[in-house]
């Protein structure tokens, strides 16, 4: 009576885990996942994803984007590439950076101990404009109130090139401030 209980719940637990009665051994996705050895000769790549509703060269289980995004190509939307680069955003930045550097050098002639890694972020719109601007606190080391708001205020105010697919851009943008000799 034991022994036939005892093989009752493994035939169970055996069928509860993907297996069979039988005694089969339980399938792993790679096993059911695993493509025929050699494709039909009569279908080509770009037929058979197109039936299966997939892209032409798109892998079996990748995400969209996945082969772009590991050759570092930036991703197409509405047959467009983005103009409006992270380069970019940090060269109108780098170009307009003495004015937060002037915020900083204002403020240590009270604190010359002041130093330390400011970190700003903002969100540009689709058409250019800075729509928010705050310090990060979670990476800046300066967070001098004084400094960051007048950091934030430069930042506001600068205008940045359009989206190419009307997108928006967050940005994490980082100064670097030394002590004053």
């Amino acid at each position: 009576m034991k022994r036939a209980f005892a093989l009752l719940a493994l035939g169970l637990f055996a069928l509860g885990c993907g297996g069979d009665a039988g005694g089969a051994v339980a399938k792993t996705p790679a096993d059911t996942a695993t493509p025929p050895a050699d494709p039909p000769a009569d279908t080509a790549p770009a037929d058979k994803a197109a039936a299966a509703g997939k892209p032409a060269g798109e892998d079996e289980g990748a995400w969209a984007g996945e082969a772009e995004a590991k050759n570092g190509k930036a991703a197409e939307g509405n047959g467009k590439t983005e103009t409006r680069t992270m380069d970019v955003i940090a060269q109108i930045v780098k170009d307009n950076r003495q004015p937060v550097r002037d915020c900083m050098d204002k403020v240590q002639k009270q604190l010359p101990d002041l130093a330390g890694t400011m970190v700003i972020h903002f969100v540009i719109d689709p058409d250019g404009k800075v729509t928010k601007a705050e310090l990060n606190l979670e990476r800046s080391t300066v967070k001098n109130s004084e400094v960051s708001d007048c950091a934030v205020k430069v930042i506001s105010g600068l205008k940045f090139p359009p989206s190419s697919r009307a997108m928006k851009s967050e940005v994490n943008y980082p100064y670097d401030f030394k002590k004053k000799q």
